[in-house]
């Protein structure tokens, strides 16, 4: 069989064409990728400095991702790709380790990953028939998951799965149990089956299916008021679960549903639901319902009734009356927490912040403590027995956090003031909640200065962490930020192994980026971005995305941001790859644009592999950018690539950037090709044609053939199509025939000459005498036109010895 090549050659010598050798002795079929600044063209001859020999290379920091996590993601992949799994103890080992070490949330990427790990284990066991993970080791991981301190940012469908596994998977140990003992006693058998529904309830309501927890709640754990007290405290508990769920997900008809149920089945009320009833229905700002269920009277844990409620269902229903403007029942609450002997500190608590809602002020509030002092003084002279009641932190910072919601920051530092008066120090609360209202307000030295006074108190709270993630975020920001303790934040925060936000991540690797910094970008990512699910990463991903993208970024340093998008993200999907590529285009930077392609080109999955919209873009910008080369190395993979098959959009492309790049007689070629395809030309190929006949000898003749087919078939001629048209004659030097078509052109196709058309007509003309007459015919005839050129400026070719080119936008789309 004669080889591609050997036809290649002999068409080219029966076309009378040259044949064209790019170098192939001095660099491979692929463009080689570099570290830093990849502008740099490959070196014909290796060289290597003595100096560099002795200097030491800084090593990245190797990537850290959470322990266990690897192998179950592999155990994802194998399922998905059909290959084979890694060794069951391998994974075992690996859920083990990953639920015991796991100090943040369980993301449904984690979960789901663990719920495939766990799949896989139960379709096999030991040589000896026992399972991989014990009963206990599930127990473990069941309440490590539903006790996890911070919630995941995402809740799919994961978590229920997973979780239903578990229990499924202990139900059957334990029947296995029962099997090879005598038979229990039918007591233990009722308290282990209520156990696992109540683990059902738990799971449903905190992951998203908590009106399937109340179906449970309904069938299993009816209050029977006779029944014994831990079986009384267990449903009760059971239907604050659920309760808590159904508020959670927020949906209002679901509440008053599940509302008329506890009426319905006469569950009592505890301190606890109606709390979480008046707090949802004061944010709800429905005032009536919050009364109502303030009203309401409530039993404790096992069922006895307690008059008082909760301090802070008072502080919500307080806070409620204020916004309501119902000043008269908050009075008589007020009244009624008052007709108490001594109320408890939580009833203080809540008439302080009642004042404050209704606008009494810092000296107020201070003869209302002093009123307190002295109650509880002559209290505790009549009865020893009365614990000692004064204002303490969490009276100042409840005070506070109700300013910052009022969005006064100046009220809150009179509040801190006020504390610290009465002789109250600040907590690591109060200093998170300054950070947060004066980050609110711009104050980033006053920000710097609360964080320096947390460090005394700070014991790593979410919270303040949360906020310590905030100011982070705010000095990146800040163009005049203080570097050096915008580091020592940061360091303080790895030393503490406290939770960096994504967010935090992005704006951290932005910042080194623009210093020039890339190690410490690196390492920084190395570090934090494979501990983030998908989602997560997505962040990071998509703030290196518009910072290369950003036209104030260098072009260094941009392509700086690529090589870590490509190397730690490598799910980047082809989406977000090609604005990337088209960026470097758009820089004049093609060597630099060729390396994306390639890397898409060379991609293991399909799933960001290069596509027919990759190659249309890469051909497109070497259109642009004029780069023979380059065009002539992607031509070449699209002929190798099976997966792209040819249409109208990518011809057009190809004929685009051989029309560029000075291969017209190529690039009609593609002409040929579109017309005897099915699919036919479109309007941007008739355009692209006309545009491929202004650089080749006889290339008049060319358009005009083409035109008189248009005419022929009865093609309407939009402004594009004739300017290409009349843009192909000028620039074959017809110079009277393009000046006949101009001075025609607004009675026959009613386009009025403006810069783009009278602009193409100029540039075309590529002889400076002619010239000189296109500028006179324009300024008589057309002098704003003519004054619009001037204004985008010109440059001249041959170094400044031939003609004049106006910075007029001429970029045709495939």
């Amino acid at each position: 069989m004669p080889s591609h090549l050997t036809r290649v050659v002999f068409r080219s010598i029966l076309a009378n064409e040259p044949l064209l050798y790019r170098g192939c002795r001095y660099r491979g079929p692929r463009p080689r990728i570099f570290s830093q600044h990849g502008a740099r063209l490959p070196p014909q001859i290796q060289r290597r400095t003595f100096l560099n020999f002795f200097k030491p290379q800084r090593k990245l920091k190797p990537y850290e991702m959470p322990a266990g996590l690897e192998k179950m993601t592999e155990v994802s992949f194998t399922k998905h790709a059909a290959t084979r799994p890694p060794k069951p103890a391998e994974v075992a080992a690996a859920i083990k380790a990953f639920f015991a070490q796991r100090k943040g949330a369980f993301e449904d990427y984690h979960i789901i990953n663990a719920y495939n790990s766990f799949g896989y284990l139960r379709e096999s066991s030991k040589d000896d028939g026992q399972p991989w993970l014990s009963r206990q080791e599930l127990d473990d991981i069941f309440e490590k998951m539903i006790l996890s301190s911070k919630r995941p940012a995402v809740i799919g469908e994961g978590h229920v799965a997973f979780g239903r596994v578990i229990l499924d998977e202990v139900v059957k140990l334990e029947q296995k149990e029962r099997d090879g003992e005598d038979e229990k006693a039918e007591k233990g058998e009722i308290y282990f089956e209520a156990s696992i529904k109540m683990k059902q309830v738990k799971l449903l309501s905190l992951f998203g299916a908590a009106t399937e927890a109340r179906d449970i709640a309904v069938k299993t754990f009816k209050y029977d008021p006779d029944s014994s007290a831990i079986i009384r405290a267990t449903s009760l508990m059971a239907w604050d679960i659920t309760l808590g769920g159904i508020i959670r997900e927020g949906h209002p008809d679901e509440v008053l549903k599940t509302i008329e149920m506890l009426q319905a089945l006469s569950i009592p009320l505890t301190r606890r639901m109606q709390k979480r009833l008046v707090v949802y229905f004061a944010e709800q700002r429905d005032l009536e319902k919050a009364k109502f269920w303030y009203s309401h009277p409530t039993v404790g844990k096992f069922g006895k009734e307690i008059a008082q409620p909760h301090g802070m269902t008072s502080s919500a229903l307080l806070k409620a009356c204020a916004w309501g403007g119902d000043l008269t029942f908050g009075q008589q609450v007020v009244a009624t927490m008052l007709k108490d002997e001594m109320p408890a500190k939580a009833s203080w608590d809540a008439i302080f912040l009642w004042s404050v809602a209704i606008g009494k002020g810092p000296d107020e509030v201070d003869r209302m403590m002093n009123v307190l002092v002295r109650r509880n003084d002559e209290a505790r002279q009549k009865n020893p027995a009365v614990e000692v009641i004064r204002p303490d932190i969490a009276t100042i910072n409840a005070l506070v956090e109700h300013c910052m919601s009022k969005q006064d920051p100046y009220s809150a530092e009179r509040y801190i003031a006020l504390g610290e008066k009465r002789g109250i120090p600040p907590d690591e609360t109060t200093y998170t909640l300054q950070m947060q209202y004066r980050i609110s307000v711009g104050d980033l030295d006053g920000a710097r200065a609360a964080y320096f006074n947390l460090q005394g108190s700070f014991s790593g709270g979410e919270r303040s962490v949360a906020v310590i993630n905030q100011l982070i975020r705010v000095l990146c920001e800040s163009k005049q930020h203080p570097f050096d303790e915008l580091m020592a934040m940061v360091d303080d925060l790895h030393e503490r192994k406290a939770h960096f936000d994504p967010e935090t991540v992005a704006a951290l690797t932005l910042l080194h980026l623009r210093r020039g910094e890339i190690h410490d970008a690196m390492d920084l990512l190395q570090v934090h971005a494979y501990q983030y699910s998908p989602i997560q990463r997505t962040i990071i991903r998509k703030a290196l995305s518009l910072f290369i993208l950003d036209g104030e970024t260098s072009t260094a340093d941009a392509w700086d941001g690529y090589q870590i998008l490509r190397n730690v993200f490598a799910e980047t999907p082809r989406e977000d790859r090609i604005p990337v590529m088209n960026e470097f285009f758009s820089r004049n930077r093609s060597d630099m644009a060729c390396h994306v392609f390639f890397h898409m080109r060379n991609h293991i999955s399909q799933a960001y592999a290069a596509n027919r919209d990759v190659y249309v873009a890469a051909f497109t910008g070497f259109a642009r950018c004029a780069d023979a080369e380059s065009l002539e190395l992607a031509y070449n993979q699209l002929k190798l690539d099976l997966n792209v098959d040819m249409d109208t959009r990518l011809r057009n492309s190809l004929m685009l950037a051989y029309a560029a790049t000075g291969e017209n007689r190529k690039a009609l070629g593609f002409w040929s090709d579109i017309c005897e395809s099915k699919e036919g030309p479109s309007y941007n190929s008739i355009a692209i044609a006309f545009r491929s006949c202004e650089g080749m000898h006889f290339g008049a003749e060319h358009a005009k053939s083409i035109w008189k087919r248009l005419k022929e078939q009865d093609v309407e001629i939009d402004k594009t199509i004739w300017t290409a048209y009349m843009s192909a004659i000028t620039r074959n030097h017809n110079h009277e025939e393009a000046k006949a078509l101009i001075e025609n052109v607004e009675e026959e196709y009613g386009f009025t000459p403006d810069l783009h058309i009278l602009g193409s007509w100029f540039n075309c003309t590529a002889n400076s005498d002619k010239q000189t007459h296109v500028e006179a015919w324009i300024k008589q005839r057309y002098p704003g036109v003519w004054q619009e050129m001037e204004a985008l400026g010109h440059w001249v070719t041959m170094d400044g010895f031939g003609y004049r080119q106006y910075n007029i936008n001429r970029d045709l789309d495939p």
